[in-house]
């Protein structure tokens, strides 16, 4: 996941959206791509400003949620990866 882009902002995981991907077994790459070719996702948990991006992959959706956010050491714009989970789809 380094150097992850989405819409020109760098992406950085936070500590939780990392435990989220060792909880669900989901490996950096497939972060990477729903982050960059997953649809869009919205649910009412959601903050302002906030966006998701999910894919779905077999019986479950698995999401990723971007927080828009300054780095003071980068000195730029970034998108913090607040959560990523997974949900069964509904039949």
């Amino acid at each position: 996941m380094h150097n992850l882009k989405y819409n020109k902002k760098l992406c950085i995981p936070s500590l939780d959206a990392l435990k989220d991907m060792s909880k669900n077994n989901i490996p950096p790459t497939l972060v990477e791509r729903i982050i960059l070719e997953g649809e869009d996702f919205k649910d009412r948990k959601m903050g302002k400003g906030e966006i998701g991006r999910s894919i779905k992959k077999g019986k479950f959706e698995i999401f990723v949620k971007l927080v828009p956010s300054y780095s003071y050491s980068l000195d730029e714009e970034v998108w913090v990866i607040k959560h990523i989970g997974k949900r069964r789809l509904k039949k």
